[in-house]
């Protein structure tokens, strides 16, 4: 098919292009061998995984993979036949391009295939190719096709799922280095966060502040304030018409749209299906709870937001609480919130908790849940990390405990996050436990320990 030959050869002669590093979410692609597992790189769309897969490119090229035994294909490419009377994209992409480099079949090649859930058949391909060739395979896709469950249900175990989130303040530093004084490059580590000088102190917290508003998406940074809320703005209505009313037997984009704004203004705050159905019903929708919780799992899958459940040693947690939910992105919450809303203490503690998932990455699920003391007073703590379970049935202790606060100035805010910490640790007998604030840094003795409170830009740079 000649449109096939011109876009494998339009890719093959395409010059990788400049990246700015991420960090990495996955270790070096093995060699290509047969049987290799797949590795799958999900995300929310326009969070980066195109580029990330360019940087892996741009690392085997540097250590001396020739070209010609990378092929990069992007499956949204409308000039793409649609799949139909036994056409798989995937299958033709890939034939082309071994009668175009047939030395890459029999020597090895490295496979980055782009977008993938745009081909129906892209499981069942992938993994043929993977038992059958002598590859390296790398995709990734953007939406609830390419969830978890479908994965593990296609790949029976032959597959490494990479989860891909905007990028984290100290990668945000990298697209932004004009703004930092010259020396303030080692601080972009994260173990010189202790190093700075007053001034890249002042620099970096106003780099934070700037974090929250703008957020982390790779494609709207330096872009003024009109267009980045206009773009982000878009990106919320691709999720909704791409990733959920797609999916739907009774497809409604403008009630679709209606649940992505009322779980992104709500960030960082408790809602239950219920709750959701409620609020949609009183503005004047007709929607039953199936519904409104299929809606909820196709935006969680399609990466627009996340749960955090209550601490529990049940092995279904969070049963008889409200999870917490968190946007995918800061700056993505800001930009489509009313004019009038403009909570930097909701922002701050997505951001914390973006944190937490990428420092946890490939850890157990629900490692980061909430944490709420038993009795009357019912003082909660925003963080506790850990696994409630070791393995065997022998449960583990949690060993992080974290509050998030804009500012501990006033008396009862100070002693409201104090006590609530303090409590928590007796309880779960550590001894330390953090506050993450925008400015404030100081350790403070409790009857249990110390709470050392952290300015957020520190907190971001310093990583355990």
């Amino acid at each position: 098919m000649d449109v096939i030959r011109e876009l494998v050869a339009e890719r093959m002669q395409q010059e990788i292009p400049p990246v700015v590093e991420r960090d990495p979410i996955m270790e070096e692609p093995p060699s290509p061998q047969r049987f290799n597992r797949v590795q799958i790189i999900t995300g929310m769309r326009r969070c980066g995984k195109t580029f990330y897969l360019f940087q892996i490119m741009a690392g085997l090229l540097r250590s001396g993979v020739p070209r010609n035994r990378m092929l990069y294909f992007d499956f949204s490419d409308d000039r793409l036949p649609q799949e139909r009377d036994g056409f798989r994209a995937i299958d033709a992409v890939l034939d082309e391009y071994w009668r175009q480099v047939p030395q890459a079949r029999t020597e090895g090649a490295y496979l980055f295939l782009d977008e993938v859930q745009d081909c129906p058949s892209w499981q069942s391909s992938c993994r043929r190719v993977a038992e059958n060739e002598r590859v390296t395979l790398c995709v990734t896709g953007s939406s609830s096709k390419v969830s978890s469950e479908e994965i593990a249900t296609n790949f029976r175990g032959r597959s490494h799922t990479h989860e891909m989130l905007p990028l984290s303040f100290a990668e945000y530093l990298r697209f932004h280095q004009d703004a930092l004084p010259d020396a303030a490059d080692a601080c972009v580590g994260h173990v010189q966060a202790d190093a700075a000088s007053p001034r890249e102190r002042t620099a970096l917290e106003g780099l934070f502040d700037r974090y929250l508003v703008t957020g982390g998406f790779p494609g709207i940074q330096g872009d003024s304030a009109p267009t980045r809320i206009e773009v982000l703005q878009g990106y919320v209505r691709d999720v909704v018409a791409r990733d959920v009313a797609d999916r739907l037997s009774r497809p409604s984009i403008p009630l679709a749209n209606q649940m992505a704004l009322l779980i992104l203004r709500n960030t960082s705050c408790e809602m239950s299906v219920n709750g959701i159905m409620q609020t949609l019903k009183d503005a004047g929708n007709t929607i039953g709870w199936e519904r409104t919780s299929q809606m909820a799992q196709l935006f969680r899958q399609a990466y627009l937001y996340f749960e955090v459940f209550e601490y529990s040693r049940e092995l279904l947690p969070g049963t008889g609480n409200p999870s917490k939910l968190y946007a995918i992105d800061p700056g993505l919450a800001l930009a489509v919130s009313r004019a009038s809303q403009e909570d930097v203490g909701k922002r701050l503690e997505t951001a914390v908790y973006l944190e937490l998932r990428r420092r946890l990455a490939g850890t157990r699920t629900d490692s980061i849940t909430s944490y709420t003391e038993p009795g009357t007073r019912g003082r909660k703590v925003d963080f506790l990390v850990g696994e409630a379970y070791a393995g065997e049935g022998q449960p583990s202790q949690p060993y992080e405990l974290l509050q998030v606060s804009v500012s501990i100035e006033s008396q009862r805010t100070r002693r409201r996050e104090v006590e609530s910490l303090d409590a928590a640790m007796q309880r779960t007998r550590l001894s330390h436990g953090s506050i993450v604030t925008l400015r404030e840094e100081q350790d403070i003795d409790t009857k249990n320990g110390t709470v050392s409170v952290v300015p957020a830009w520190k907190w971001f740079l310093k990583r355990p």
